[in-house]
């Protein structure tokens, strides 16, 4: 187990701030554990904003299945019907696979204690430091297909992946134009690192190529593909992109 989780793992600490919380949310559903598990993020989400706005109240197993799960009132017998349990048991799962697979301590981890539903927020000592990113300029995504509409996905992808690094990563993040030439006034001060890539699409099946240039030292810092099949639509963009994002993090943290 990370030392940083042991550290954690028998307190419950009401110290970290509700930016804190949701900035940690926003990047743990960006993840590969949550961006296919959309019912363990809606659950996530719905346990977390109840206990922000001081609901703690409301976090009970018939509130949940009346509420999040829809559950009739006049039927719903929490000792027939399971749901709750077994979702968040999921969660808890989930969960625990998320921080166990992370290098780095998270700004607030967050967890639910067994025999209870309402989540708890902990504070690694290190967080400060663990959220301090590489600056990091993001080229224009590249359109290497003639597929129809290819032109608008690449482009709504573009501005999909901008918002999400923003969100995720802050002011580490600058979008803007490729340079055209590595010599044009202030190119010098540059961010030290790039991200490029380009989307192929062929038959349905898309790929996004990724790069991370480190533009001092003239070297690839990171490099990965990204697969999807489907139609070029507006939830494959949020997909790769949350993807992307979630992979690309990794590499950004220093400390």
């Amino acid at each position: 187990m990370n030392d940083w989780i042991k550290q954690v793992s028998e307190e419950c600490d009401a110290a970290p701030e509700a930016s804190d919380v949701r900035q940690s949310v926003k990047q743990l559903l960006s993840s590969p554990e949550f961006t296919k598990a959309p019912r363990m993020s809606t659950l996530l989400s719905f346990l977390v904003e109840k206990k922000l706005a001081g609901m703690e109240h409301q976090i009970t197993e018939c509130g949940i299945g009346l509420e999040l799960f829809q559950r009739d009132a006049r039927l719903f017998n929490t000792t027939l019907d399971p749901v709750v349990r077994v979702q968040v048991g999921r969660l808890r799962t989930r969960l625990s696979l998320y921080y166990a697979a992370l290098v780095h301590p998270p700004l607030v981890q967050i967890s639910i204690p067994k025999g209870n539903y309402v989540p708890c927020f902990s504070q690694p000592i290190s967080a400060q430091q663990a959220y301090r990113y590489k600056s990091l300029q993001v080229a224009p995504l590249r359109n290497l297909t003639s597929e129809p509409g290819g032109k608008t996905f690449v482009s709504g992808l573009d501005e999909e992946l901008g918002s999400r690094l923003f969100h995720a990563f802050g002011s580490a993040i600058e979008l803007r134009e490729a340079r055209q030439d590595s010599q044009a006034e202030g190119a010098d001060q540059a961010p030290p690192h790039r991200l490029e890539g380009s989307i192929r699409v062929e038959d349905k099946n898309i790929r996004a190529s990724m790069r991370l240039v480190d533009t001092g030292a003239g070297n690839i810092a990171w490099l990965s593909k990204f697969d999807f099949r489907g139609n070029l639509c507006m939830s494959v963009q949020e997909k790769l992109a949350s993807a992307i994002c979630a992979e690309l993090g990794r590499h950004l943290v220093v400390f």
